[in-house]
């Protein structure tokens, strides 16, 4: 009974061969588990690695970066500052031009009350000018009258 064998045995080398397929694929599986365990160690390596170079790389252009948005905030705050300090001074400057020409205003309203003062009392003076020619002319005739009346004694002595 060498060369043939009964269905029994074949049945058993049947199932040693899935067996032995079992296994194999079993360890297929498990090499497969350990490739890809040391796949993910070396992505995580270059990751890592990755993370390392573009840290060496990104992280100094990252902070130049910061500084100089903080440069620049802190030069907004700085003229932000500046531009409220200038904003006092100009309110200060406006109130004091402000008062200045109230005053300014208050002289020149009692500048033009003087000018209306003097021009009236200049109209009188030319009223009172036009008027003295004719009361002159009328002294005189006064004068001239008076003297006629006026008696000299030595003038009534030689008319006695």
């Amino acid at each position: 009974g060498f060369g043939r064998k009964t269905s029994s045995q074949i049945v058993i080398s049947e199932q040693e061969k899935c067996r032995k397929e079992l296994e194999e694929l079993k360890l297929e599986i498990q090499k497969c588990k350990f490739e890809r365990d040391e796949l993910y160690q070396i992505l995580d390596l270059y990751i890592y690695d990755d993370w390392d170079l573009r840290l060496d790389v990104e992280l100094p252009i990252l902070q130049s970066e910061h500084e100089r948005r903080m440069m620049s905030m802190q030069m907004m705050t700085n003229s932000k500052s500046d531009a409220m300090e200038r904003y006092k001074e100009l309110i200060q400057a406006n109130s004091s031009y402000r008062i200045r020409h109230s005053q300014l205003l208050r002289e020149q309203a009692q500048l033009k009350n003087k000018i209306q003062i003097l021009l009236n009392e200049k109209r009188e003076q030319l009223v009172e000018q036009t008027e003295l020619p004719a009361s002159s002319v009328e002294a005189k005739r006064l004068c001239q009258e008076a003297g006629m009346n006026i008696c000299v004694p030595s003038a009534k002595q030689q008319q006695v």
